[in-house]
């Protein structure tokens, strides 16, 4: 270019042809300068629309004629940022937060209480298995189906075992020969009810003079006949009702079980304690105990009487027994309740309305007031007690959120949830 205007001057032409040639080169170096690009975003088109009636749409913030909720800010644009939209979208921050009600977390020490579901249980405690003292055939059965009640001293069943005539005819020749043979007689009558004998039925031999062919088998306890082994298990007889498996007719070995008795009268409610709560539920603490189907009814008193050292695989939680008693027997075996721990200490920390947490499954949110609008934070939620909720991480006792965080969420943050 230097060159180019040298040689113009040198030869001397007109001036005209020199202001040519400068502009000629201004426009030669103005093409070849770079310029450094400019980052730049595509504007996304805005417009306000009601989540419940969407036929709505504004090109301003407002309130829907139709239902008075607050609209919702949209975008026809490209998506926003990955940070900005992992958390739900708030319906009110397109109007400034005057126009919602806004609390401050409040720090004090909570008496919490531990909610927990369960259901009503067996106590095996109570559990009476009987079985057969000696071999022999079941000539009769007095209880026919599962869960019929019987009292104490009530007939099951009769036996016939030649064992047991044996020993009935050994009792009788003893008798018979050697009546004043006092050690004897009672080594022979202790033997007959070792086997399964009552003293009534002893007596009744020796009066007779003759042996019984059947002897009747009485029952333990008060209860439920139910079955026991693997029959019992893989037929579910402790859940439903039927016929006995055992029948008339059957051969029994000894030692073999035939019949178990279910008495109801102290029953366990067993809690489900979230592996969270574990700290705080101890052995000995009270327990409210409320029956699901029956709410008005009134709450039954327990304690924590063991806490199982073992967290199901499937939900992380253990179980917490507590024993009821239920004379009345209005307490059923599957009955669904629910259990109100109070743990021995009380829960320091920041408190905010329940309804104030937005609780999306693996997180929870709040709505805190930041440059005069509403924004989602994430918080980490703590014990409960009431209508209350303590937060341990994510606000401050400065901060202002807003009271009611489900009525703010857009109702898209459900149909798409971003967790």
């Amino acid at each position: 270019m230097v060159y180019l205007l040298d040689f113009l001057m040198r030869t001397g032409r007109h001036a005209q042809r020199v202001s040519t040639a400068l502009l000629l080169l201004l426009l030669i170096a103005g093409c070849s300068t770079k310029q450094s690009p400019e980052h730049t975003h595509a504007t996304a088109e805005e417009y306000y629309t009601c989540p419940m009636h969407p036929e709505v749409v504004q090109d301003s913030p407002g309130k829907c004629p139709v239902c008075g909720m607050f609209l919702v800010k949209k975008t026809t644009g490209p998506a926003v940022d990955a940070d900005t939209s992992a958390l739900p979208t708030p319906a009110s921050s397109a109007v400034t937060p005057t126009d919602v009600q806004l609390v401050h977390p409040t720090f004090a020490a909570e008496t919490t209480t531990i909610t927990a579901p369960g259901v009503i249980s067996y106590d095996p405690r109570q559990f009476e298995r009987v079985s057969a003292r000696v071999g022999g055939r079941i000539e009769r059965l007095y209880v026919r189906y599962r869960f019929q009640p019987v009292k104490k001293g009530q007939k099951l069943y009769d036996i016939y075992s030649p064992e047991l005539l044996t020993e009935q005819q050994n009792l009788l020749f003893i008798l018979k020969n050697k009546p004043v043979d006092e050690a004897l007689l009672t080594s022979s009558r202790r033997k007959l009810e070792l086997l399964g004998l009552t003293t009534g039925q002893v007596r009744a031999v020796e009066k007779s003079g003759r042996p019984q062919l059947r002897i009747s088998v009485y029952s333990p306890a008060n209860g439920y006949v139910t079955e026991v082994g693997a029959a019992a298990e893989a037929d579910g007889a402790l859940e439903q009702a039927g016929p006995l498996g055992i029948q008339e007719g059957d051969y029994v070995q000894t030692g073999q079980p035939v019949l178990q008795l279910i008495n109801t009268t102290t029953v366990w409610a067993l809690l489900q304690v979230y592996a969270t709560d574990l700290a705080h539920v101890q052995p000995g603490q009270d327990v409210e105990i409320t029956l699901n189907d029956a709410p008005q009814a009134a709450p039954r008193q327990g304690k924590v009487a063991l806490v199982e050292p073992l967290i199901t695989s499937a939900e992380p939680t253990a179980t917490a027994r507590v024993y009821l008693s239920n004379s009345g027997q209005q307490l059923k075996i599957g009955q669904l309740v629910t259990g109100r721990i109070q743990p021995a200490t009380q829960a320091t920390g920041l408190w905010v309305p329940t309804a104030a947490v937005l609780d999306l499954g693996t997180r929870q949110v709040v709505f805190r007031q930041q440059d005069n609008q509403l924004q989602p934070v994430a918080v980490v939620t703590g014990a409960r007690t009431g209508n209350q909720v303590q937060i341990t991480r994510g606000l401050t006792t400065q901060d202002q959120i807003a009271a009611n965080a489900q009525y703010l969420t857009d109702s898209e943050s459900f149909i798409e949830p971003v967790l």
